[in-house]
């Protein structure tokens, strides 16, 4: 079927009863094929994802070609899927970046100006603001949606040190609402740091017209050290803040519990990476512990050792469908295909 955008999509994971659309990131064709499969076999709309840090990867000196060749077989694979599909950009830091996968056919772009074009230091307010506007008005020039992002995503405890009372505040949307009107002022001050504020999240979709938006919660990107915490009083208050879907960035190790009551207050696009690659390196690393011992069984007995890459990166690619399988699961968009 043909593509469709990210703010297609979560118009209808709005309708009763709500769900969030799994976005999953592709790093290779392999796991390009994984998330495919397991759309098509869980009959789950699907956001599928390549994030600027992978130019890196597929973008070695002579051969910068491989990204549109990945990007084209995405695609390709999108246009024959019988589900629902956005191919998204995650991640763009820039203006030139957003526009140039735009250019080869993305339907759905994010463009993170809470972060420097590098990704290390935060960005001022204004120049998030600046950035963040105009690509969406070259996005929706061409009928392509936007996801923007307000605050920085980190784990609550690692910046700032998580107490009881403080999670107590963060967990209840009355005692939030509270905590906000106690840091108003310059600079917020006592306002936990990177977690995202409905009055200024408000603002920035009014001033900058996006369609969906990341917001941080209290998730983080990679493994959690120690217990994840969302902040689901503060997820309320965003809800009832803003006119457009919440984006939950961070979702490998968020547990179960909290992504259905994320769901329920609002969380409409679940992104993960992490979890993938786990399975991915995982699968592996077994196949290649198995094969290690029948190439030390064949030195023993003079037989001839057998290498075959697909007998590794196929058990690879089935572990990664079985993690993005159950993850749709959880997000409640298995059978929702439309």
């Amino acid at each position: 079927m043909a593509l469709v955008t990210s703010k297609e999509l979560m118009e209808a994971a709005a309708k009763e009863p709500v769900y969030a659309v799994g976005a999953f990131n592709a790093v290779n064709l392999e796991t390009a094929q994984a998330i495919f499969t397991a759309a098509e076999e869980a009959r789950s709309p699907l956001i599928i994802q390549f994030t600027q840090t992978s130019l890196g990867y597929t973008e070695v000196e002579g051969w910068v070609s491989v990204t549109e060749e990945l990007i084209g077989s995405i695609l390709s694979l999108a246009r024959r899927a019988s589900v629902p599909v956005a191919v998204h950009l995650d991640h763009g830091r820039s203006e030139e970046v957003a526009a140039r996968f735009m250019d080869l056919g993305f339907s759905s772009v994010m463009i993170d100006g809470s972060l420097d074009e590098k990704g290390k230091a935060p960005r001022s307010a204004e120049e998030n603001l600046a950035v963040t506007k105009a690509v969406v008005e070259k996005a929706h020039a061409k009928g392509i949606s936007v996801e923007g992002e307000i605050g920085l995503l980190g784990q609550v405890g690692e910046e700032i040190p998580i107490t009881p009372e403080l999670e107590e505040k963060l967990s209840d949307p009355t005692k939030t609402a509270k905590l906000l009107d106690e840091t108003a002022g310059p600079g917020y001050p006592g306002w936990p740091a990177g977690l995202t504020r409905p009055d200024e999240a408000a603002q920035f979709v009014e001033q900058t017209g996006l369609d969906l938006l990341a917001v941080g919660i209290g998730t983080k990107h990679g493994v959690y050290k120690g217990k994840p915490f969302i902040a689901h009083g503060l997820l309320q208050l965003l809800r009832e803040a803003l006119p457009v879907p919440l984006v939950m960035h961070g979702g490998t190790g968020v547990p179960d519990k909290d992504v259905t009551q994320g769901v329920q207050e609002g969380i409409r696009k679940i992104n993960i990476d992490t979890q993938m690659r786990i399975a991915f390196y995982s699968a592996i690393n077994r196949v290649m512990g198995e094969m290690n011992a029948l190439h030390n069984l064949a030195d023993i007995t003079g037989e001839t050792r057998k290498y075959d890459i697909r007998k590794v990166l196929a058990p690879a690619r089935e572990a990664v469908k079985e993690q993005v399988i159950n993850r749709m699961k959880v997000f409640g968009c298995a059978g929702r295909a439309f």
